[in-house]
């Protein structure tokens, strides 16, 4: 008899087909249990979590930018695949026209960011000669964040790292001509 089954995978839409529980609710059902290995340093953890944490591929990127033991050595890929996937592939827009949104030093710090994180997720790491330390990664994910403050998507950065909600568009009230005079005959 099976009592025990472990399923490991990095396909995401596999997971998702095989963990689909219709009964399930938010928290994990007694039988079950999710994990997350995570390998940072060459040191493998696991972390463990009361309910299913994998959603999509790129809630799982913004999850690496809002968890404070990111990678440094791997968050420039994270960066790249998000960059790429909302303002490219979803939001067409291209990194020029996102560049040319700031000025000056910032500016400068914009085009650095989309070198940097073309360049870290399409080399091969040397640890000799490659060494991104915290103080890096913090000023490129500044940088991030005001990529959408600049392009008006604050509100989707926001959502995705879970700072605030998101207000729903408020809908301005329908106006009305102005009011209608009695044309000198009373009703009363």
């Amino acid at each position: 008899m099976i009592r025990q089954v472990f399923v490991l995978t990095h396909n995401i839409y596999f997971h998702k087909e095989v963990s689909f529980d219709p009964e399930r609710k938010s928290k994990c059902r007694a039988h079950e249990t999710f994990w997350i290995v995570k390998k940072i340093n060459d040191v493998s953890t696991l972390e463990s979590f009361d309910h299913n944490p994998i959603k999509t591929s790129y809630e799982l990127l913004w999850s690496e930018v809002r968890n404070e033991n990111r990678s440094n050595l791997t968050i420039q890929n994270t960066l790249r695949r998000i960059l790429e996937n909302y303002f490219k592939i979803i939001g067409n827009m291209d990194k020029d026209k996102i560049i040319e949104k700031f000025e000056g030093r910032e500016k400068v710090i914009c085009a650095s960011l989309f070198s940097w994180v073309n360049d870290g997720s399409h080399s091969t790491h040397d640890d000799l000669y490659i060494s991104t330390d915290a103080i890096t990664v913090d000023a490129y994910l500044n940088v991030f964040k005001r990529i959408f403050e600049e392009t008006g998507h604050k509100q989707h950065y926001n959502m995705m790292m879970g700072t605030e909600s998101v207000p729903i568009a408020s809908v301005s009230p329908i106006e009305t001509a102005s009011p209608v005079t009695n044309s000198g005959q009373d009703a009363a």
